[in-house]
């Protein structure tokens, strides 16, 4: 099926409107995340750019500053972190930035360990970790570069003196304000906070450029050929299906001990002669016990069982039972003999199989009766007027109160979003 003029129908115009619908998404979460970015750096910047205030020392704080030193911030529930690894991949790179932490996974970086936890103090001339069993501080004067990193609220500082690199590591919620604080100290004690201001402001002007760009439309054209079965598996066993009721409709209707209904016999009457007591082949009567029900006459049967598509069965002319008459029996005269059969000249036309209300298609597919239709066909849509999401779930067939296909396994409801379901869609 082609698009003409930039407009499609069956499978190429779902495939459209679910990629679009994929498009439109990625990008509204994008571009949240890019807004949420863009408001934490120039946020950053214009903190930044205010003299830096000093804080009040909580009651009962343990720990004694210089008589000249300020104490600018000071961060409870911190942990006291070493890197535990001898060569580890993934740790940030010291630069004078501050790095807004990104939403991500909440674990500790593999390699890093927590060594203590407690209180931390940002000073103007160190920071120190109040643990539950040691004491960490860090003097700026042999910092030689503090390091954040992206993904998760750690900060390790790589010192001048041998070791192991330690760090501190807050709650997620107060990692940018603490990263500010603590960076603008180390940038103020060693003289660099006008270069701290022009890295912010590069930060600040790249991420703008960086804005994600507006998707573009996808088109009929784009719809690759692999969206027209989007389930082969389906259509496998659809045609499978199909295939073993050919076959069981031609051996229904081809053995012996089932005569075809109307098959004409000598005498060009279209009965065959019957005995007293034993149901006539031509009168479509069941043998006793059976629940195939007799039909009455001026009626029409379905399609003869094995015959070519079109071909309708020729009426049964068995008038129905006299009342008190046992079933099975044919109905007889006063005196005893067999009523005779209506000439197939006066016999009326054969009706066009009933769909109740169902498009034509050449699958068999109505709203009157049958078996579900679990594994549909896979242009059925081509025929139906079906949901855009109609392939996304499984389950049988059915028709919502929009008159619009669904099935009953889909997300929410067979119809969720249509009305719910009116009825269910049957194979003859």
């Amino acid at each position: 099926m082609t698009a003409k003029d930039g407009a499609a129908r069956g499978w190429r115009a779902r495939w459209v409107g679910r990629e679009n619908e994929r498009r439109r998404t990625a990008y509204d979460t994008a571009l949240d995340a890019w807004r949420r970015r863009d408001e934490e750096l120039r946020q950053l910047y214009t903190e930044a750019e205010e003299p830096t205030q000093p804080a009040k020392p909580p009651a009962g704080l343990p720990v004694q500053l210089d008589d000249d030193e300020i104490m600018l911030a000071v961060q409870p529930s911190a942990e006291l972190v070493e890197v535990t690894a001898r060569h580890l991949n993934g740790l940030p790179t010291a630069e004078l930035t501050v790095v807004p932490v990104e939403d991500g996974s909440t674990r500790l970086p593999k390699g890093v360990s927590v060594v203590d936890a407690g209180t931390a103090v940002v000073t103007d001339r160190r920071l120190i970790v109040l643990g539950r069993d040691e004491q960490e501080e860090w003097p700026y004067a042999q910092v030689g570069g503090i390091a954040h990193h992206p993904g998760d609220p750690l900060t390790m500082l790589h010192t001048k003196r041998p070791g192991r690199i330690r760090g501190v590591r807050v709650p997620r919620a107060a990692a940018s304000a603490f990263r500010l604080r603590l960076t603008m100290a180390y940038a103020d004690a060693t003289g660099a906070r006008a270069a701290l201001l022009d890295r912010l402001d590069d930060t600040v002007v790249d991420h703008w450029h960086d804005q994600p760009p507006v998707p573009t439309p996808a088109t009929p054209a784009d719809a690759p050929l692999t969206a027209r079965l989007v389930r082969p598996a389906l259509v496998t066993a659809a045609a499978v299906a199909l295939a073993i009721a050919a076959v069981a409709s031609v051996v229904h209707g081809s053995a012996p001990d089932r005569p075809v209904v109307g098959m004409e016999v000598d005498g060009g009457t279209g009965v065959e002669p019957t005995d007293p007591g034993v149901p006539s082949a031509s009168s479509g009567l069941g043998a006793p016990g059976s629940a195939t029900a007799p039909p009455t006459a001026g009626t029409t049967s379905d399609q003869l069982p094995g015959a070519p598509p079109g071909t309708a069965a020729p009426i049964s002319t068995t008038p129905t039972p006299a009342a008190g008459q046992p079933p099975g029996q044919p109905s007889s005269s006063p005196s005893g003999t067999v009523s005779p059969a209506p000439s197939p000249s006066t016999s009326p036309s054969p009706i066009p199989a009933d769909r109740c209300g169902a498009p034509p298609n050449p699958y068999g597919y109505n709203y009157c009766g049958g078996s579900y239709v679990n594994n549909p066909a896979s242009d059925v849509c081509d025929y139906f007027a079906c949901v855009d999401n109609l392939w996304d779930g499984n389950g049988n067939l059915v028709q919502c109160e929009d008159d619009l296909i669904s099935r009953t396994g889909m997300k929410g409801g067979g119809c969720a979003g249509h009305g719910g379901t009116r009825r269910p869609v049957y194979a003859a």
